[in-house]
């Protein structure tokens, strides 16, 4: 139940357009119950406001934040992000992050502050003795959320009930919920945990990817690569690898050629002196030496000739 200090605030907000909740340090309401719990808060935003509280800020705590709907222009440690609908993002303590300007959009927005016992960029994560979470798998996630620097989990609406679920909890404040809370928090590391480590392994794949399709197509430049040939080498059709070729390197497979080829033409006009411009012309695969210095010239900016000099 909110008290009277809570009503107001609550009652505050609602005249300049706002509506939900937030507990914090100067209004713990449930979170008397929970020191590890620095914040938590739920709040719609039915117009543009500017807030002080939001601009880029530290925490004592890990900063957990979930967008229900809206568009939020966020900054970490000065790199801007866009937090979308669905979009979970996660800083560490030392972070410094939020808006860039302190103005929020209309929508809503979910977040909450985790104090750990333990952890800074050179000491391993340590929530606490309220969490039965192993220490190995403490370490693990708080070495993904320092790696990462500023994590970002697009299309998340999975994490959304979590902070339903500790709404519910900390504002009803049923018998046990003490317990449950623990739970949910623990079962969010959890999820968070999961997610980050299949991205982890998609990148990995994905960088696998393109490191092997440039040793396949490097290993013989001079070979005149068909799309379709290289697509049935990756299991792919046509349309799904040049779609993954863009996706990942921003050019098209027959353009990401291309500059394979410039790139080997370089090295060679650089380290081998012996080879004649036609020469290399032709070992980095382009059918003449007129289509070579064109090719060059529009990537480079300059000719080969004068790149050699």
């Amino acid at each position: 139940m909110e008290n009277s200090g809570e009503n107001e605030l609550s009652n505050k907000k609602k005249k300049i357009g706002n509506q939900g909740i937030w507990w914090h340090q100067d209004n713990l309401g449930p979170l008397k119950h929970f020191p590890f719990i620095r914040q938590f808060g739920s709040m719609k935003f039915s117009k543009v406001r500017m807030d002080e509280t939001m601009l880029p800020h530290l925490n004592d705590g890990i900063e957990i934040h979930f967008v229900n709907s809206g568009k939020y222009k966020w900054a970490v440690d000065g790199n801007e992000i866009e937090l979308l609908p669905d979009n979970l993002s996660v800083t560490a303590p030392w972070q410094l992050n939020g808006s860039p300007t302190g103005k929020m959009d209309i929508g809503q927005i979910n977040w909450m502050v985790i104090k750990p016992e333990e952890y800074d960029l050179d000491t391993p994560l340590k929530l606490g003795s309220w969490t039965k979470l192993s220490d190995k798998f403490q370490k693990k996630i708080g070495t993904m959320i320092t790696n990462e620097n500023a994590i970002v989990v697009e299309k998340a609406k999975v994490f959304k009930k979590y902070f339903i679920e500790l709404e519910k909890e900390l504002s009803n404040q049923e018998r046990g919920f003490e317990i449950i809370v623990h739970n949910i928090i623990e079962n969010f590391f959890i999820d968070l945990y999961r997610h980050l480590a299949l991205r982890e392994q998609k990148i990995q794949e994905e960088d696998n990817f393109i490191i092997k399709l440039t040793q396949i197509v490097t290993n013989d430049l001079s070979k005149k690569w068909i799309i379709d040939d290289l697509a049935y080498m990756f299991g792919m059709g046509k349309t799904k690898f040049t779609y993954e070729v863009k996706k990942h390197t921003g050019y098209p497979p027959n353009s990401f050629i291309i500059n394979l080829k410039i790139e080997k033409a370089i090295d060679l006009i650089k380290n081998n002196d012996a080879m004649s411009m036609s020469d290399i012309a032709y070992a980095c695969g382009f059918s003449s030496l007129q289509h070579f210095t064109s090719t060059f010239s529009q990537r480079i900016g300059i000719s080969p000739g004068k790149y050699k000099k």
